[in-house]
Formats: structure tokens, sequence, C-alpha cells
């Protein structure tokens, strides 16, 4: 098993980005590729700091990529272009520096909570690139994230982000699956008492209702932590297999 910690400058952030990759060593040219996406205040180590990464990569024979992406919400904005980075320089850098495939048929995206609203966003815009989704206890509504006085971020970086109502509205997931209608495997999974179970579960009815032939929902018990995600990551790997 190789564990890589990967710094370069992108040309779209100007400015140097980590990464970490666990991929197995058995001389594989087109391993599987899960793209993993952490949550607000996270890093390229807050998986691994929770979960088995290796071995979850072990049992499964897949490379599993983990970005850093501050706390950028996988947005452009005027600060960070993040979604642009992904999608037009890191994905393509990593594909070309790791033995992994280019078959969107062997490539999932994966996050939690910020992670998994930018993984569920990614997927929904790049169907081409991805056949498989599954965010855990992912931000559904961001205008309802905004203003939930449960929620971990200042309003004011929300806003430096998306900072109008029709930007706000434009990167809403309900509003992006019905204008791309994706054609993609898609899971989602929250807590019982996760201070976004109610957006969760209103953006399950949707799906099941638009995505009902490629939706599964998982209801699990817990909390908005890390105590629910190690707990439930492994049906979700075994889910993606």
């Amino acid at each position: 098993m190789v564990l890589m910690n990967l710094s370069y400058r992108t040309n779209y952030l100007h400015t140097y980005f980590k990464t970490t990759v666990v991929i197995p060593d058995t001389g594989k040219t087109n391993y599987t590729a899960v793209w993993l996406l952490h949550g607000y205040t996270g890093d390229d180590s807050a998986w691994i700091r929770h979960v088995n990464i290796e071995n979850l990569a072990r049992k499964n024979d897949w490379a599993i990529i983990m970005p850093e992406a501050r706390n950028s919400f996988y947005s452009d904005s005027a600060f960070i272009p993040y979604y642009s980075y992904f999608i037009d320089e890191f994905i393509p850098k990593m594909q070309s520096l790791l033995p992994i495939s280019t078959d969107r048929d062997k490539n999932y995206i994966v996050g939690s909570s910020m992670g998994g609203y930018g993984a569920l966003k990614i997927a929904f815009l790049n169907d081409d690139k991805f056949s498989k989704v599954a965010a855990l206890s992912p931000i559904t509504d961001i205008e309802h994230f905004r203003d939930n006085p449960k929620g971990p971020m200042a309003k004011e970086t929300f806003d430096a982000i998306f900072d109008s109502p029709e930007k706000v509205a434009k990167n809403q997931l309900i509003n992006i699956f019905n204008n791309r209608q994706p054609k993609l495997q898609i899971l989602t999974l929250c807590g019982n008492n996760d201070f976004m179970h109610e957006d969760n579960v209103m953006f399950k009815n949707f799906l099941s209702i638009h995505a009902k032939d490629h939706y599964t929902w998982m209801p699990v018990e817990g909390d908005h932590s890390w105590n629910t995600w190690t707990a439930n990551i492994d049906k979700v790997f075994s889910w993606l297999a």
C-alpha cells in the first residue's frame, strides 16, 4: 500500500494545494478512483485521521484521492475558483500522475458535510466523469445551511462564496439536478440526530421521485460528526462496490 502526500502549484488558484493519495501497490495501471472530499474546516488529511483509508483501499483494490479544498464549498468564488480548478486542472493532473482509470464507470466521488455537497454538485454537473456519488450528511440546501443557527460557517464567509441570490439559486442541488438531469447512481445518508436531518429528508423525498431508478437512501443513527461517518463509511464503500 502506498501513501502519497502531494503538493503542487495550481495555475487556477495561484498557490500550492495539497492532496493525499492511498493506492494499492500491485502494479496495475487503471485503478478505480474514489475522490473523497472533506468537510468544512477540514483538509486532505481529514479522512485519514478518522478512518482506516488504507484498509478500504486494500479491500477494494481502489485508489483513494483526498484533495484539499479549504473552506471553498467546492464552488467558484472571486477568491477561490475551486470548482473550475477541480474539474479543469485537478482531475487531469491526478490522472496524468497516478495509475488510475479515466473511464467514468471506474470513477466515484464521495464526501461528508460540505464535502457531501461538493460530491453531489460535482457529480450532478459531470455525470460524464463519474458513475456513482455518495454523500454522508451532506449540506443539501445551502440557503437553509446559511441561516441555520447550528451551522458552523459564519454568514460573512458564506456570503463571500455565494455573493448574490442568483448565485445561491444556481448552486442549489435541486436546481442543478433539474437543469442537468444527471444519470448516475446516487446514495445519501444522514444521522437521525443531525442538525440538517430535515433538509436531508426533503432532499431524499425529491430524489426518490426524480431519480428513483438510481437513488439509494441510507437512514442511520447519529449526529453530524465523525462518529456517524466512521460508523457508516464501510457501508458506503460496499454500496460503491
